[in-house]
C-alpha cells in the first residue's frame, strides 16, 4: 500500500521549513520546559559516576546504568550550575533526531507522502516534544528500540540472519538503557515467532533460529554492561543491580497509570487508529504475517498490553514512546491516504475532512508543542539549584525532594524522594527512621523544603524542625530559633554541623552560649547539643549557619590576619 501513487508528495521546501519550525520548537521547549525530578535524578547519577563512584555499589538507583556513563563527561565538563540541564537537553536532541529518522524509514515503505507526514506529525507531537526533551533514558532508548524494528522488518523483508544479530544488539542496548526494554524485548520475540505462519517454506524453523539470533544479540550489550560494572564495583555493584534494578522494579510500589498522549493529541490518535484500520483493510488476514506490519504491530501490541496490565508500575507517559512512535507510521499513512482521497474526489465534503483531519492531528498539536515552548516555567527551579549550590560548599550534603542539587551529594540514600519512595515510607516498607539515620549522618548544609519533603510528617519532620531554621529565600539551613520570655530563660538546641553561625537576638536581651557570654553576630560552634541562656525582655534568639560563601570568605580573613600577625 503506497500512498505517494495516488497523492502528491510533499514539497521539499515545505518540509524543511515545517522540521526547521519543529526544531525551533525544541529549542524554546529545552529552555523554558519546567524541570522534572526524574531529569536531576539523571543528571546527579552521572556526576556521581563521574566522580568515581558505581551505581548501586556507592549509590542507590533502580535505572539501568548506560545513561549515566554517557552523560558523564557532561557533568565533569560544565561548571556547577543550570547548564547542566540545558547540555543534557541539547544531548537528548540526538536520541530523538535519531528516532524521528527511524520512523521516516519504518513509513518509507509505505510511500513518500506517509513518511513525511509520519514524520511531521510526530515532530509536533506535544508528548514527543515535551518527554524527548528531558534528559531520562527513554529517549536515546527510543532510538534503539526503533532502530531494532528497523533491523527487524528488514529481516522480514529480505530474509537476511544478520539482521536479527543487528535488531537484538539494537535491543540490548535498549536493556542497558532501561529495564523498560523488557516489553518491547517480549514483543520483538513474539513478532519473529509469528514469521512463522507466514506460509513461507521453513516458517517454523527460521523463526525458531530468529529467536535464537534475537536474543544472542540482545544478550551481548547486557552481558558487557555487567561486566563493566562487575569491573567497576566488583560483586556489591552486581548485587546492588540484581536488587534494585531487576528485583525492585518488579515490585515498584508507584503505580500511577499515564494515557499515552494527551487531550492536545486526540487527532493524532485518531488518525493512528485509522492508519491500522486502512492497513488491516488493505492487508485482511495476512496483517500480521505482512513483513513490515507484523514486525510493527506486534511489539507495539503487546508493549501496550503490558502496560495496560494493572500490575505494571510506573505507566507514565514516557513509557508510551514506542507505541507512538509506531503510531506515527500508521498516523502519516492515513493522513496522506485521507489527503489523495480528497484530491481525487474533488469535492467540499472530503475536502472538508481532510482539513480537519490535517488540523486535529497536526496544528493543533502544534499550537500546543508552540505555546510550552514560549512559556517560561523554570526560573524558579534554577534559582533554588543556585541557592542550594551557594549554601553548600563542594562535598557538602543537600536535602532536596526534586534533586536540583545535581553537584552536591544527597542527604539520603535514595537522593530524590520519587512517587515509588514515598510510597515505600509510607507503607512502612523503608522506615523512615532509616531515612533519619542517613540525615544523621550526612548532616545536610541546606534543604529545601517542597511539598515532598514537607510530605515526610513523621520523625524526618521532627528531625527538621528541631535542627533547621527557614531564610527569607525559602531555604532552610542549620541553626536555631528560640522564643525568649521576658526574664531568665535557657534552652537546648542540637546544631546538625560544626561552624560559624550568626548569632541574633531581639536588642535588650543577654545571651550566654554554653555558659560563655555570646555578642551577637559571628559565634564558632560544634555540631551536637548547646545551651542557650538569656536575661532581659523577652523576644526571639535565633543562630543561622553561614552559607559557603560567607565561610569561605572567613576563612580567608583569618588566614590573611594570621599571615599579618606573623609579619
Amino acid at each position: 500500500m503506497r500512498a505517494e501513487e495516488s497523492g502528491r508528495v510533499v514539497a521539499p521546501g515545505v518540509l524543511v521549513a515545517l522540521l526547521a519550525l519543529a526544531a525551533a520548537i525544541r529549542a524554546g521547549v529545552v529552555l523554558n520546559a519546567p524541570l522534572d525530578p526524574d531529569e536531576s535524578q539523571h543528571l546527579q547519577a552521572a556526576w556521581l559516576v563521574g566522580q568515581g563512584q558505581v551505581p548501586y555499589a556507592d549509590f542507590w538507583e533502580h535505572h539501568a546504568p548506560l545513561l549515566y556513563y554517557l552523560l558523564a563527561p557532561l557533568t565533569r565538563w560544565l561548571a556547577e550550575g543550570p547548564a547542566v540541564y540545558f547540555a543534557g537537553r541539547a544531548a537528548m536532541l540526538v536520541g530523538a533526531a535519531g528516532a524521528l529518522a527511524l520512523v521516516w524509514r519504518l513509513a518509507r515503505p509505505l510511500g513518500a507522502a506517509p513518511a513525511a507526514s509520519a514524520l511531521v506529525l510526530l515532530a509536533f507531537l506535544p508528548s514527543f516534544v515535551e518527554l524527548t526533551t528531558e534528559v531520562r533514558p527513554d529517549v536515546p532508548a527510543l532510538a534503539t528500540w526503533l532502530a531494532a524494528l528497523l533491523f527487524l522488518v528488514e529481516w522480514r523483508q529480505r530474509g537476511r540472519p544478520a539482521r536479527l544479530w543487528a535488531a537484538g544488539l539494537a535491543l540490548g542496548v535498549t536493556g542497558a538503557l532501561t529495564p523498560k526494554a523488557i516489553y518491547g524485548a517480549i514483543g520483538m520475540a513474539v513478532a519473529v515467532a509469528v514469521a512463522a505462519f507466514d506460509g513461507t517454506p521453513g516458517g517454523p524453523g527460521r523463526s525458531l533460529a530468529g529467536l535464537l539470533r534475537l536474543a544472542a544479540g540482545a544478550g551481548a550489550p547486557v552481558l558487557a554492561s555487567l561486566v563493566g560494572l562487575w569491573l567497576a564495583g566488583g560483586a556489591a555493584a552486581l548485587d546492588g543491580f540484581v536488587e534494585h534494578v531487576l528485583a525492585r522494579n518488579l515490585d515498584f510500589p508507584d503505580f500511577t497509570k499515564h494515557t499515552p498522549i494527551g487531550a492536545e493529541g486526540l487527532g493524532f490518535g485518531l488518525l493512528a487508529a485509522a492508519g491500522v484500520g486502512l492497513a488491516a483493510r488493505h492487508e485482511g488476514r495476512a496483517l500480521l504475517a505482512h513483513p513490515l506490519h507484523g514486525p510493527l504491530l506486534v511489539p507495539a501490541a503487546v508493549v501496550s498490553a503490558a502496560l495496560l496490565l494493572p500490575a505494571t508500575p510506573a505507566v507514565y507517559r514516557h513509557a508510551w514512546l514506542p507505541v507512538v512512535a509506531v503510531g506515527a507510521v500508521y498516523a502519516g499513512l492515513a493522513l496522506a491516504e485521507l489527503g489523495a482521497w480528497a484530491r481525487a474526489r474533488r469535492g467540499r465534503g472530503p475536502a472538508a475532512l481532510a482539513v480537519l483531519a490535517l488540523v486535529s492531528g497536526l496544528v493543533v498539536p502544534a499550537g500546543a508543542s508552540l505555546r510550552e515552548a514560549l512559556r517560561e516555567r523554570n526560573a524558579g527551579q534554577l534559582r533554588v539549584m543556585r541557592l542550594e549550590l551557594r549554601h553548600a560548599c563542594p562535598g557538602e550534603p543537600v536535602l532536596d525532594g526534586t534533586g536540583l542539587f545535581v553537584f552536591r551529594p544527597a542527604a539520603h540514600r535514595f537522593r530524590v524522594l520519587i512517587n515509588g519512595v514515598r510510597y515505600w515510607v509510607a507503607n512502612g516498607v523503608v522506615p523512615e527512621e532509616r531515612l533519619v539515620e542517613d540525615l544523621q549522618r550526612s548532616r545536610p548544609r541546606v534543604v529545601y523544603p517542597d511539598w515532598r519533603v514537607r510530605a515526610m510528617i513523621g520523625p524526618f519532620a521532627g528531625f527538621l524542625e528541631a535542627r533547621y531554621v527557614p531564610l527569607p529565600d525559602g531555604l532552610l539551613v542549620p541553626g536555631a530559633s528560640i522564643a525568649a520570655r521576658g526574664g531568665v530563660g535557657r534552652a537546648r538546641v542540637e546544631l546538625p554541623v560544626p561552624g560559624p553561625y550568626r548569632l541574633v537576638a531581639s536588642p535588650g536581651l543577654e545571651i550566654a552560649i554554653d555558659g560563655r557570654p555570646a555578642a551577637p553576630g559571628l559565634v564558632a560552634l560544634d555540631a551536637g547539643d548547646h545551651e542557650v541562656a538569656w536575661s532581659g525582655p523577652g523576644g526571639r534568639v535565633r543562630l543561622v549557619a553561614y552559607t559557603c560563601p560567607e565561610r569561605r570568605a572567613l576563612g580567608a580573613s583569618n588566614r590573611l590576619t594570621a599571615r599579618g600577625a606573623g609579619d
